[in-house]
Formats: C-alpha cells, sequence, structure tokens
C-alpha cells in the first residue's frame, strides 16, 4: 500500500509537528458491542481535561488553512472529527460541543442518510440510525462541518473503478446539494486506501482526505492525512499520549493501528455472512 508522494502543492515545507492533530469519534453513546463508542459523561470529561491541558480545538476551515500553509499552526491545536454521522450524536456530543463552542467536522455516509446502518457487522444493539438531511442542515447552520464518508461505506480498495468514482465523487456531490455548501475534505471507510484511491479523491476535488493510522514518512500528505482514533478503551491518559511523543506514543500508535487491522476485516466478515445468508435462504428454498 504504497501511496505516499510528494505532499501536493500547497502543502510543501509543512511537516508533521506543524499541521494540527486530528481526533476521530464515532458513536458517542451507551453500551454497544463494539470499539468505536464513547459513554458521554467521559466524552465530556475527555474534552474538558484536552481544555484544562491546553489544547485549542480550531475548525476545518482553519485546518485547510494550516494545511495550505496560508496559516501557522501554533501547537497544541486539535481538529475533532466524527465518523459516520450518527443520529445519536445529538443527545450529549453535540450539546457539549454547543456549550463549550467547540467546532467539529462530521464525515457523513450519504446513501444512509436518515437510515438505519447495515454495513456493520450485525451484533445485538449495532443498528444505529445516521442523522437526516434536516439534522444535518440545523447542525450546519449551528456552525458544525460535514465531509464525506463515501456514498455507502465500502473498502474502496476493493472496488471497480466506476464504483470507486461513484463513492468519491457522487457522495460530494449529494452533501453538497443537500447543504448548498461545498464538501472540501473526506475520511476513507476504515481507514483503507492505496494508490488509485488517493488518486481519485484528489481528482473528485477533495481539498484534504483523512485515513487514521498510515505508513510513516518523512513528510504529509494532504490524501492521506493521519487521525487519532478514540476508542471505548480509551482514557484521558491514552488520549494525550496519541497527541504526545515518545513511548507513550509509540504505545498508542501501535495499539491504534492494530485495533485499525481487525476493523478493516469488517467488509470482508459482512461480505461473508451475507453470502451464507443468501445460500442458507435458497437451500430453504429448495427443500
Amino acid at each position: 500500500m504504497a501511496y505516499h508522494r510528494s505532499p501536493a502543492p500547497g502543502a510543501r515545507g509543512l511537516s508533521h509537528e506543524t499541521i494540527p492533530r486530528v481526533l476521530a469519534y464515532h458513536k458517542v453513546t451507551g453500551f454497544e458491542l463494539g470499539g468505536t463508542w464513547v459513554p458521554p459523561n467521559r466524552f465530556e470529561r475527555q474534552i474538558d481535561a484536552l481544555l484544562a491541558a491546553g489544547f485549542r480545538f480550531i475548525d476545518e476551515t482553519m485546518f485547510l488553512d494550516a494545511l495550505d500553509g496560508r496559516r501557522d499552526s501554533p501547537g497544541r491545536e486539535i481538529l475533532l472529527t466524527f465518523d459516520d454521522g450518527y443520529r445519536v450524536l445529538l443527545d450529549r456530543a453535540v450539546p457539549a460541543l454547543e456549550s463549550r463552542r467547540i467546532p467539529a467536522l462530521v464525515f457523513l455516509v450519504s446513501e444512509f442518510a436518515g437510515r438505519r446502518n447495515t454495513w456493520e457487522l450485525n451484533l445485538p444493539g449495532r443498528r444505529f440510525t445516521h442523522l437526516g438531511w434536516d439534522e444535518i442542515r440545523d447542525l450546519a447552520r449551528r456552525g458544525f462541518a460535514f465531509g464525506s464518508h463515501a456514498r455507502t461505506h465500502r473498502d474502496l480498495t476493493r472496488l471497480s473503478l466506476e464504483d470507486l468514482r461513484a463513492e468519491l465523487a457522487d457522495s460530494k456531490r449529494e452533501i453538497e446539494s443537500r447543504l448548498a455548501a461545498p464538501v472540501r475534505s473526506f475520511s476513507y471507510p476504515f481507514g483503507r486506501l492505496n494508490d488509485r484511491v488517493r488518486g481519485e479523491a484528489e481528482r473528485a476535488g477533495y481539498r484534504a482526505a483523512f485515513t487514521l493510522y498510515p505508513p510513516r514518512s518523512a513528510r504529509p500528505d494532504r490524501y492521506a492525512l493521519r487521525r487519532e482514533g478514540i476508542y471505548v478503551i480509551d482514557s484521558i491518559g491514552n488520549i494525550k499520549a496519541k497527541l504526545g511523543t515518545g513511548l507513550p506514543f509509540l504505545f498508542e500508535d501501535f495499539k491504534g493501528r492494530m485495533i485499525n487491522a481487525f476493523a478493516v476485516l469488517t467488509p470482508l466478515f459482512k461480505g461473508g455472512f451475507r453470502r451464507a445468508n443468501t445460500t442458507f435462504r435458497r437451500s430453504r428454498a429448495d427443500s
């Protein structure tokens, strides 16, 4: 998966240290069978601890301006992102952020807006509903930014070129049409990309594309930007280590890469379950 190239124009001269850090959350909710959720009380404590430690939360525009070299990032800046755009964010995450005047960038699975999730593993309690378009427009008016998390949340590295372009470009057009605003950022489903996927993200007109734990490189690539995934097992200390350096960071890096390696098996398991279920239904019909 050798997709690291020279930085795109505007990113030259930047280093990993001069680009603001990015956190990736998914669900802020009660217990579920999975690892990509954070209890609401813990989420609020994490945000407050980062504020108390001197971190500053910035919006998508400020992040892109730093990426483009239009402003200098003073350090200790964080872009807060949420993958998938689940409706449960309205319960506690959105009020917590608004009360603290913290901006966030939410990545939407455009085909599933207002619909229940069907692309995660079918474990009990995991059928969450995504934000509907009216809810998304309301949040946009309140200052939240929205990017694309593809059209149907498939592993983009396994798609035909036609389907890949539909996932990248059609989702961008759909969200832009619904919000009457440009979509500038993309988040790769499962953090999965390769040279072809990266190139198509650039071709689709995104200004930045985020993965989770890309291969290490000397300079940042705006179409393979790193984020630090936050999971149910993470404490405040873990998050500070993710944003730090030295051995604690290296441990968190290793842990995050292992978690993400298991997460990318989801589409494989999902496809296997779907084929097994289809076979079972056919056998029942033939009997």
